[in-house]
């Protein structure tokens, strides 16, 4: 029986966090954005800039993600 995690299980789990925060951060972030978009320019619409760069940074986090996951499964030969 092991008695710790796997580093491949702390490496995932690492991972599996920092893109959860993400997210969580870029949905508070846009809200925030959309707010403040509402409150104080009303009449131009701007936020959409703002989830397009946002949303292709957090796809580009998730490549990493992908990769670094996919890297830690599977056995040794």
């Amino acid at each position: 029986m092991r008695s710790k995690p796997s580093k491949g299980f702390l490496a995932r789990e690492h991972h599996r966090v920092l893109l959860t925060v993400h997210a969580l951060v870029m949905i508070s972030g846009l809200l925030a954005c959309a707010l403040v978009n509402r409150l104080y320019s009303p009449g131009r619409f701007w936020v959409q800039w703002v989830a397009l760069a946002w949303g292709a940074v957090f796809l580009v986090h998730l490549g990493i993600f992908s990769r670094g996951t996919l890297a830690t499964m599977g056995r040794k030969r």
